[in-house]
């Protein structure tokens, strides 16, 4: 399985709009991977392209990466910087699945596309605790705890299990740790460095929870302004055991 991390921030991105503290600066002054667009991803399985959430920078994104195949998109929550981007499918040529809890297609509709959103995908509507089937793969979707209904999901592949957590608190459903455990792969989004932090997980406790389900890696991606430049949690990383910090562009084979 290949995973293309497109975007690797959080709502702000970074540097974010009118920001002049001291990441946001060196991220203008120095570029690379200090700059991060917003977050999306995508799992590339057999005969079948899954991209993660469409946020509102998503056309440059797949224009950047030279994205020319997607079949499927997972929307894991409603929040402008996760969905912003889904209109840009209604200028995609070819069909699309959108696969999106019924609460989170309603608001959808309701905050944004109205009935136009059947023009931008077909949607495959899942339900937590239901495996989602394919040939050669599945998906399990799960609650997180967040602001909005949000949904993470295990992928089972090739005799792999690749967690995604999508936006959390540090809290969640003794169902999710039975998903997560031993899992080869877990991806966390975590915002801000360390606790306390109420509405997401942070690096810090990201770590903790990889220990606690006994994952094999842990990649952290989603970072804000607030959350330590790429350089400075690079090298905190590598005094850590099987911990990656994802950067935009970033390409890994599971």
């Amino acid at each position: 399985m290949r995973i293309k991390f497109l975007g690797t921030g959080a709502a702000e991105g970074i540097p974010a709009i009118n920001c002049d503290c001291a990441h946001c600066v060196r991220a203008r002054q120095e570029g690379g991977n200090l700059v991060r667009a917003r977050n999306a991803l995508i799992f590339s399985l057999p005969r079948y392209e899954l991209l993660i959430d469409t946020p509102p920078d998503i056309r440059s994104l797949l224009f950047k990466n030279k994205v020319r195949r997607i079949d499927g998109i997972f929307i894991t929550h409603a929040h402008h910087d996760h969905s912003g981007g889904l209109e840009e499918f209604l200028y995609w040529k070819a069909e699309v699945d959108l696969f999106a809890e019924p609460a989170v297609y309603e608001a959808l509709q309701r905050e944004n596309w109205g009935d136009r959103l059947p023009e931008i995908a077909f949607h495959c509507a899942f339900h937590p605790g239901m495996a989602v089937r394919f040939d050669g793969f599945f998906f399990t979707p799960f609650a997180v705890c967040h602001t909005v209904p949000c949904f993470g999901l295990v992928l089972y592949e090739g005799g792999r299990k690749i967690v995604y957590t999508s936006d959390t608190s540090n809290r969640f459903s003794n169902y999710a740790y039975c998903l997560m455990k031993q899992a080869d792969l877990l991806i966390i989004s975590t915002p801000r460095f360390s606790p306390p932090h109420d509405g997401h997980i942070t690096s810090i406790e990201a770590v903790e929870l990889k220990e606690r389900v006994g994952a094999k890696h842990l990649i952290l991606t989603h970072f804000n302004h607030h959350n330590r430049p790429y350089d400075e949690l690079a090298k905190w990383a590598q005094e850590q055991s099987g911990i990656t910090i994802a950067y935009d562009g970033m390409e890994i084979l599971v």
